[in-house]
């Protein structure tokens, strides 16, 4: 058997193999995903948008404000923002289509862009005509699309370690490579206590933030039937690598960043704070991808100093959060 032929048997060999493994590991999946919408035994309430039940939690009055998470997270992210913040202001906080406790339909449009578009849906049945919306990793993606979809319904954005064009494109050249093995990824790995941790370690600048309570709260929502699909969905979709235009970003922008984040490094915040027209970037002390986990009190003052400001100066040097009170670790 001459080279070429070999190649072409092992290749067939491999396929056969990682189809194999496929399929044992989407069963895995199959069993592991065991919630479904309305039977998780979540606080908060549904909506049907866009062809999907749709989990929100709402609480406070006054001005409102929209929270969006960010890639394989929830609602959770904001547990320690929403009651802060709504002492002040109406706080609405949402779970992206196949995020969180929301539905996961087959075939249905996970693009950032359809996510800005969910986003709006959601602000329309509750009669939200504009809000300040405050975007983590990927849901500052959702954010900015928001604000260049539908410009009036943006009063004030918020940006934490927000996901850019950068990251966007590389993960739309990966996808379709990596797609077929989500599944064995999921149920091999992901599914894995051990790997859960590890894989969040890289996130927080303290570990000593990872408790299990933390990691199950993170996590939980992976068991809602259709994750895997969806995930390959969108890792897969090329619509979400639409260019964001960030010269034409409208609104007063706060940019926050963790000082060790080693997901999106805070060179990513510095050019948004130069490219967006009316933002100002606040570094956050002592903290990784995760300010709303780490570093929460000095999260919610920056928050609240924005909101509350008359108006927004963009221009601004990059600031530093005050080191908090208290270190862990």
């Amino acid at each position: 058997m001459g080279i070429r032929q070999k190649l072409i048997s092992g290749a067939a060999i491999a396929a056969g193999a990682l189809a194999g493994l496929s399929v044992y590991a989407r069963r895995g999946v199959r069993r592991f995903e065991d919630l479904d919408v309305g039977t998780a035994g979540v606080p908060g309430s549904y909506l049907d948008i866009d062809g999907a039940r749709i989990h929100y939690v709402e609480a406070g009055a006054g001005e409102p404000v929209v929270l969006v998470h960010g890639l394989g997270a929830s609602t959770f992210s904001f547990r320690y923002t929403i009651p802060e913040l709504a002492q002040r202001y109406r706080v609405v906080a949402l779970d992206l289509k196949g995020f969180g406790f929301s539905e996961r339909p087959p075939g249905g449009d996970y693009s950032l862009t359809a996510q800005a578009r969910l986003v709006r849906g959601l602000m329309d049945r509750l009669a939200i005509e504009r809000a300040a919306v405050i975007g983590h990793s990927m849901g500052g993606a959702v954010g900015m699309r928001l604000a260049l979809l539908a410009p009036e319904r943006v009063s004030r954005l918020v940006l934490v370690d927000a996901a850019t064009d950068r990251e966007l494109r590389r993960g739309a050249r990966l996808g379709p490579v990596l797609r077929p093995f989500i599944p064995v990824f999921a149920h091999f790995l992901y599914q894995r206590r051990w790997f859960r941790r590890f894989s969040l370690r890289t996130a927080v600048h303290d570990p000593a933030h990872l408790t299990p309570e933390v990691l199950e709260g993170y996590f939980r929502p992976s068991r809602m039937r259709g994750t895997v699909r969806a995930f390959a969905a969108l890792s897969a979709d090329r619509r979400r690598v639409a260019p964001i235009e960030y010269e034409r970003i409208a609104p007063p922008t706060l940019i926050l960043w963790g000082e060790h984040d080693r997901w999106l490094p805070p060179r990513n915040g510095e050019e948004l704070a130069r490219r967006i027209p009316n933002a100002r970037l606040v570094m956050m002390r002592s903290a990784g991808h995760l300010p709303l986990e780490e570093q929460p009190e000095e999260t919610n003052r920056a928050l609240l100093d924005f909101l509350g400001a008359p108006e927004a100066a963009g221009a601004a040097p990059p600031e530093r959060a005050p080191a908090p009170l208290e270190s862990h670790g």
